[in-house]
């Protein structure tokens, strides 16, 4: 009995071993597989940094990549920038190593990405879709990229107020998708891996909130764009008339493109913006002589005794709808002449002046005049008086006569093609076939 009780003992041991040893080699295994699902979860998040939104994106829409500028719209590059993702806020610079990767993604938030180190009109703006930072030698860029129906449903509202008619916000709907999708294939930005940034230099995309009315234009022109021959056009479009639209002549085209035809718009032409009047000082057209002509100058010792006296301002050149498009400046140091639509709006620009409107209203001039279709009269050490019409370029459409064209039974069709011959309205995925 004592030999088989001692036998029976010396088993059990040797299960229990037995059973340890497989215990302890389960736990080797799950301590293995964790170890690897971290090691994979780790690995997952640094692929992540070097994918970009596009990547990850899950979305059956066109996407598009917006370049957000600083404060003030100075600069495409940012020295720090600070971002609230959910609930928390995050600063980064150049010098982060969260960065030592060269970019950084935030994915899409259910009530947007705040950017706390940017200011807009209405304070810090937040944005749908997610945000790429990355990391450059100048400074950090960031990319904002989301399906592009939904950056059109902040982009109308930002462009043309939601007031206006419905037919009139749905042909500013289709002018805006137009002309995104033109950046997009033209690709002007694609050294910043963006297709368009969010100031006047293309659309406003401000932190504008999204309106029914605007949202609605939106979507009942889903993916609708204007074509010529099957191509996508440039959609232009500015707020007020001179009494005519103007052509891409004004900017230096040799030949006007076939859809940008100059046509009489008499629809806006009680709008306060209509007609206007200001007075700029002859010593702030002095200063701006001044520094155009040291800007002229690689000598830096003779820009400093730089001092221009202006003798006259006068226009030298109109193209056939009547906008200035040629403006000599003439001083004692020297002259020259502008000759582009912008530059010449930049030179005479009213800031820090009041411009009064067709009804009266008084209003601060900003960094541009109104529009180049002017007249002026100068006395010489006072000042220079302009008598303007209409407010922007003048190219393409004209949104207050849009609206007021709807008012009077126009649909969006028939507005858009009163502003652009020959084309045709398109669904988007038609025109990639």
């Amino acid at each position: 009995m004592l030999l088989i009780l001692l036998i029976w003992m010396a088993l059990l041991e040797e299960a229990v071993k037995i059973n340890m040893g497989r215990e302890e080699k389960t736990n080797l295994i799950t301590d293995d597989a964790e170890e690897a699902d971290q090691k994979e979860e780790v690995q997952n998040v640094a692929v992540l940094a070097e994918e970009t939104c596009t990547d990850i994106a899950d979305s059956a829409d066109s996407l598009i990549r917006v370049l957000l500028m600083d404060t003030g719209y100075q600069s495409y590059y940012h020295q720090k920038v600070s971002v609230i993702c959910g609930s928390e806020e995050v600063t980064y610079t150049t010098a982060s190593p969260e960065l030592s990767g060269g970019m950084l993604i935030f994915p899409e938030q259910q009530n947007g990405i705040t950017i706390t180190s940017i200011e807009r009109q209405q304070g810090n703006p937040a944005y749908r879709g997610c945000l790429e930072v990355r990391n450059t030698d100048q400074g950090l860029l960031l990319i904002n990229e989301l399906p592009l129906e939904t950056y059109l449903e902040s982009v109308v509202p930002s462009e043309m107020p939601s007031s206006y008619e419905m037919e009139a916000l749905k042909a500013q709907a289709v002018c805006a998708r137009t002309y995104a999708y033109y950046q997009i294939e033209k690709g002007t930005l694609k050294k910043y891996n963006a297709d368009v940034d969010d100031s006047v230099r293309f659309q406003v995309y401000g932190n504008t909130a999204p309106c029914d009315s605007t949202t609605n234009a939106v979507r009942e022109t889903r993916g609708q764009v204007l074509c010529q021959n099957g191509e996508l056009i440039q959609a232009y479009y500015f707020s007020t008339s001179a009494g005519v639209t103007s052509t891409d002549e004004i900017w230096g085209a040799a030949q006007a493109a076939s859809y940008l035809n100059s046509v009489p718009c008499e629809f806006d032409q009680e709008q306060p913006w209509s007609l206007w009047t200001v007075s700029i000082p002859w010593r702030t057209l002095e200063d701006r002589c001044t520094d155009y002509i040291k800007d002229t100058y690689n000598d830096e010792e003779t820009t400093e005794s730089v001092r221009c006296a202006l003798k006259t301002v006068e226009i030298t050149r109109k193209n056939q709808s009547g906008a200035v498009t040629g403006l000599h400046v003439a001083a004692d140091t020297g002259s020259f002449d502008l000759t582009e639509e912008y530059s010449v709006r930049e030179f005479l620009s009213p800031s820090g002046c009041t411009i009064t409107e067709k009804d009266g209203t008084v209003v601060q001039g900003g960094t541009l005049l109104p529009s180049a279709y002017f007249t002026m009269k100068a006395s010489p050490g006072e000042s220079i008086l302009i008598y303007g019409k209409g407010y922007g370029h003048g190219v393409g459409m004209s949104q207050t006569a849009a609206s007021e064209m709807a008012e009077q039974g126009y649909d969006y069709k028939e507005i858009l093609d009163y502003f652009f011959r020959n084309v045709e309205i398109l669904s988007k995925n038609s025109t990639d076939n």
